[in-house]
């Protein structure tokens, strides 16, 4: 009985992680704010690879320098959305075939905290995001722009 109950809490345990694991955008996570907290997270984390999936494809070559030139030398120890305003927005009870086709915008400020070497010095930083969606997600279209921690 107890290997029986063992076994059966260990399947639900490993099925309950193998979700989160994944972190690819699915439908569950269309929403902005969880897209944009889980790649505000994962930049956090110096996950770059798995946070490149929430950047517009039009602005990854801007991430990929912004990750180059920062990857070593920036630490951010944590971060807060402070506003979503949005600039556009899907209508709502639009049908599948039409949310694919239609696209929506916000602007977020996230405030950031943060060192970069060689300052052991926390700093903070508020920086204003544009998010797009595209059909059922929304990605970062930022520039990316290095100025920002300085």
């Amino acid at each position: 009985m107890k290997k029986a109950v063992s076994c059966l809490l260990i399947a639900f345990v490993l099925f309950g992680c193998g979700k989160t694991t994944g972190l690819v955008q699915t439908e569950d996570q269309e929403s902005l704010a969880k897209s944009s907290d889980l790649y505000y997270n994962l930049i956090m984390w110096k996950y770059y690879e798995k946070a490149s999936q929430f950047v517009d494809p039009d602005k990854y070559k801007e991430f990929e320098a912004f990750v180059y030139a920062n990857q070593k030398d920036l630490n951010i120890t944590g971060y807060e959305i402070k506003e979503m305003v949005y600039i556009t927005e899907n209508e709502p009870g639009a049908s599948p075939e039409e949310k694919v086709k239609e696209t929506g915008e916000c602007e977020i400020r996230v405030l950031f905290t943060y060192y970069k070497y060689p300052s052991v010095s926390e700093k903070s930083v508020m920086v204003e995001d544009t998010w797009i969606q595209k059909g059922n997600f929304w990605y970062i279209s930022s520039d990316f722009d290095e100025g920002s921690f300085k």
